[in-house]
């Protein structure tokens, strides 16, 4: 295995993010609608139904962008092995040890787009599900999935 490494794609946060904003901005407004301003002050009403329900949506959304970020998810892809890692943990498959990849296509708009990539391993029932869309250049990855994929059928054939 060669230690240079050609590609390493991140988990995309920008969801948690956006998430956040969307959440904490229909915060900041109902509570000011819904508040009273009485001699140069605002009284914002903290036990109101839908206050409390937007808080635990931002609070909900913080502690996911929190973890997401935290976990630092790479995906590593080199001339023949692959390698998923997070803080904690790494785990590298070579070429040899991948059974077959598989590019489930998105059935439900009919656009030619990847809804997952199923990475089928020797000494494992169940394939490594991979959704592309939650990483980082996106179009990369499938293109390094492919070449991956060719390897696989050319040693196969």
């Amino acid at each position: 295995m060669e230690n240079t490494l050609d590609h390493a794609y991140r988990y995309k946060v920008d969801f948690y993010w956006k998430s956040l904003a969307m959440y904490g901005a229909a915060l900041m407004v109902y509570a000011v609608l819904k508040g009273t301003i009485d001699e140069k002050t605002l009284s914002i009403t903290l036990t109101d139904p839908i206050v409390i329900l937007l808080a635990c949506f931002v609070l909900i959304s913080s502690l996911s962008l929190i973890i997401n970020q935290h976990a630092r998810r790479v995906i590593l892809i080199g001339k023949d092995f692959i390698t998923f890692q997070n803080r904690y943990r790494s785990r590298t498959f070579e070429l040899k040890d991948i059974r077959s990849i598989i590019l489930v296509k998105d059935k439900r708009f009919r656009v030619n787009t990847l809804s997952a990539i199923k990475i089928g391993l020797h000494g494992r029932r169940r394939p490594i599900r991979l959704r592309p869309s939650l990483f980082e250049h996106e179009d990369a990855l499938i293109h390094d999935i492919k070449l991956l994929k060719q390897q696989i059928t050319q040693r196969k054939g």
